[in-house]
């Protein structure tokens, strides 16, 4: 009996599920700001039957995934602190899933330390006290991977639906991920085309379908309000304004609309905005006078000529933009200060381990699981979107749960790499790999049943 309480993920992690709390206890402002005002509103449109305003002020800034949590809530007139507390919640079951996850790929061991890294990870418990969709989105990655993770080992189509489902949900969450999905099947289908073995394929397949398919009533309904097919948000336009600006100290983060850009202590120095507005006001006031759409599309339209202008530069904010998701840094006409020392030592090491990862899965290509490399598709592309927009650590951070399920399964089943040089008429290096992921889980039905369990 002592032996399954001690395995039960649910009662090990325990713990964190009350410090999480804590943190949103003493740190929860007493008012909303920043975005946390979006996704209330947007809760009370959907409270009354619709989501975005109608023409010409359609606001479609982000995905109704969120709101539609926040619902049930916001009806009851709920205090927003005891809101903010499912956030404690939300972390602390995306880092039981993510152990149970690593659980049946590797072992107990590494499921540990994996879902304690989740567990520590500052970036994550840094958002807590805010009602963003952060802890929200750490949970449904975390059991995206599990279920995908029991359809390989069970294979049983529930396991395929569901995963689908959840994906689904994370796209009317994050709708940059609207794209990925989009972009994930242009590939499967290429693969169909030219790949022999079909049958994982057609898994990644059904698996982005079913995805897409959650998130078609959301695209029918953005179709009525805009006119426009596909069209996930109007917030990608001006993202990729900022991205592709090609003036000097400028790193493609974003700013607010006025130029003010009050969010950096730095900025607030008159001569900073006065920079900002000799640069972007021109372009700013004849954007701003079209409604919200229109705006959308003008925007993507100046960025588009900026980077056919400036490709160079433009190539240079996407670096700054995969720096600021790794190291929070560099930002315009910003100061830094003493914490991005803690920022630089989390990104380092993220970005180390997981360039480690890339050439251990390279070399391993033909026995890594179909699990890990649909996630490892996703995950892909989703970056490669995300340096093309602003980018900040948060764009970062909800993929954690995917590169510790990914390092986990690496480091239970790449069992050695053994390299050694003998020195003959020619130099010759000879690498043995001693690697089998399907001999070395040896999973039996028993222990398959006994994780699931917990």
């Amino acid at each position: 009996m002592r032996k399954k309480l001690t395995r039960n993920p649910y009662l090990i992690f325990s713990p964190f599920l009350f410090f999480y709390a804590y943190l949103i206890k003493i740190n929860k402002w007493p008012k909303l700001y920043g975005d946390e005002i979006r996704y209330v509103d947007f809760t009370h449109n959907l409270i009354h039957g619709f989501y975005s305003p109608p023409l010409p002020h359609i606001n479609l800034w982000n995905g109704p995934g969120y709101p539609i949590v926040l619902v049930p809530f916001i009806a009851l007139h709920i205090p927003v602190l005891y809101i903010t507390l499912l956030n404690a919640l939300y972390l602390y079951f995306a880092v039981v899933f993510l152990y149970k996850s690593l659980n049946l790929i590797s072992n107990p061991k590494i499921a540990l330390i994996g879902a304690l890294l989740l567990a520590l990870y500052p970036n994550a418990q840094s958002m807590l006290p805010i009602l963003y969709t952060e802890a929200f989105t750490y949970f449904l990655v975390s059991v995206f991977l599990y279920t995908v993770t029991l359809c390989y080992i069970k294979g049983k189509s529930r396991y395929l639906i569901i995963s689908g489902m959840v994906l689904g949900f994370l796209i009317l969450t994050k709708i940059i991920l609207g794209y990925v999905v989009i972009a994930c099947l242009m590939v499967c289908l290429v693969m169909l085309l030219i790949k022999k073995n079909k049958q994982f394929i057609l898994r990644y397949a059904k698996i982005l379908s079913i995805a897409f398919a959650v998130s078609v009533p959301y695209l029918v309904y953005t179709y009525h309000v805009t006119g426009k097919a596909f069209y996930w948000g109007n917030s990608g336009g001006m993202s990729l304004y900022w991205m592709s600006t090609p003036f000097e100290n400028e790193y493609g983060d974003w700013k607010v609309p006025d130029l003010s850009n009050n969010q950096y202590p730095a900025l607030k120095l008159p001569e900073v905005v006065k920079i900002l507005k000799k640069n972007h006001s021109k372009d700013l006031k004849f954007i701003l006078n079209h409604n919200e759409v229109e705006q959308d599309a003008i925007f993507k339209q100046i960025a588009i000529g900026n980077i056919k202008k400036n490709p160079l530069k433009f190539f240079q904010n996407y670096c700054y933009n995969f720096s600021r998701m790794l190291f929070n840094f560099p930002y315009s006409y910003a100061y830094q200060d003493g914490a991005i020392l803690g920022n630089i030592i989390r990104g380092s090491l993220i970005l180390w381990t997981s360039l480690i990862g890339v050439i251990l899965t390279f070399i391993n290509w033909r026995t890594v699981i179909w699990p890990i490399k649909l996630v490892l598709l996703i995950t892909s592309i989703y970056l490669v979107l995300s340096g093309a927009l602003s980018a900040y650590p948060r764009q970062l951070d909800v993929i954690v749960p995917v590169l510790l399920f990914w390092l986990g399964y690496l480091a239970a089943n790449i069992k050695k790499i053994d390299i050694s040089f003998s020195i003959h008429e020619n130099t010759s290096v000879k690498i043995n790999q001693m690697m089998n992921p399907q001999d070395e889980l040896n999973i039996s039905q028993e222990k398959i049943e006994q994780n699931v369990r917990y």
